[in-house]
């Protein structure tokens, strides 16, 4: 394997893991009722 190829896969590798914390912290905000209450909050500062 080639020196290009290990940092491709590592940053691939990096993205990936970012792209499931990411979902699953947006799961975890939309679960918790937030999302609702900053819709709120947008709609009353309009």
């Amino acid at each position: 394997m080639s020196a290009l190829t290990l940092f491709a896969s590592i940053i691939a590798s990096l993205i990936l893991i970012w792209a499931v914390w990411f979902i699953v912290r947006f799961i975890q905000y939309v679960g918790s009722g937030e999302y609702e209450m900053d819709q709120r909050l947008r709609d009353i500062c309009k």
